[in-house]
């Protein structure tokens, strides 16, 4: 920690920029400690509060357009990277790209606020070609919030966050990786748990068609991607559409007298 803000002290500006350059690309560095910590430095004279911010803004802003350009580039394969951690990508990828259709404005200048979110929302914009001049706005203006939210903190509460964390940090680094681990065992645990109690058995196109075409007791849930759906111009008779993110809150709409067969991407 001493390191830290003896380089924040010297390279303060530089330090922020790669900080928040880093994390906007999506390497789990938390440049809004750096953050705080460089509000705190404010107070002491060793670091400029509008270079600290402009830095910050800057490194995340360069970061974002790093991964706009490869949506627009790489189309929906770069968002799938991010939501592969998730427990389920198809609900991962429907629930933001229905967050972002729907408050566009607001998703884009919340996003460094919310864990997660502003990693998923750059490829995003990318991928549903948003103009760039656009986005570049409200990305610029986003960033600025989270600076200067960040540096603001530090400078509120310097006097008192800067000796706690000197004091406490190897613990809190402890409690930190022990999250962390307890997390992603969490995660690999659980995952397994649905595999083996909620999976269900395949069946190909042509039974799907013969049980539809013989007018059995069948129901068919088309539980495509909102991309895959929109990209299609053919839909199975009968068939009812529900997106895989709103899945949860359709399912009374199903019938518990006949097989259901979900239709997936």
């Amino acid at each position: 920690m001493h390191f830290l803000l003896d380089l924040i002290r010297s390279h303060g500006s530089w330090v922020l920029f790669a900080a928040a350059f880093v994390e906007s690309v999506g390497i789990p560095l938390p440049a809004a400690a750096l953050l705080v910590l460089s509000g705190c430095l404010v107070i002491e004279g060793t670091v400029s509060l509008p270079w600290a911010v402009a830095a910050a803004v800057a490194g995340a802003l360069f970061g974002d357009l790093h991964w706009y350009v490869v949506g627009r580039l790489k189309g929906r394969g770069a968002l799938s990277v991010f939501c592969r951690l998730s427990l389920n990508p198809d609900a991962c990828m429907g629930r933001t790209e229905h967050l972002f259709r729907s408050r566009t404005a607001l998703t884009i200048l919340t996003a460094k606020l919310v864990p997660g979110l502003n990693a998923v929302i750059p490829p995003l914009a990318g991928i549903l070609r948003m103009p760039l001049w656009r986005y570049v706005l409200l990305d610029l203006i986003g960033c600025a919030l989270w600076a200067g939210l960040g540096v603001g903190l530090g400078l509120a509460f310097g006097s008192r966050i800067l000796p706690g964390v000197l004091s406490f940090q190897r613990g809190l680094m402890l409690i930190l990786l022990a999250l962390i681990l307890s997390y992603v065992v969490w995660r690999v645990l659980y995952r397994r748990y649905l595999i083996r109690h909620y999976s269900v058995p395949k069946v190909d196109s042509a039974e799907v068609l013969e049980r539809i075409s013989s007018d059995a007791a069948v129901m068919v849930v088309d539980l495509r991607t909102e991309d895959a759906f929109h990209r299609s111009n053919v839909m199975l008779p009968g068939a009812l559409r529900i997106p895989p993110a709103e899945l949860d809150r359709h399912l009374h709409l199903l019938s518990k007298e006949r097989e259901i067969i979900l239709y997936c991407t």
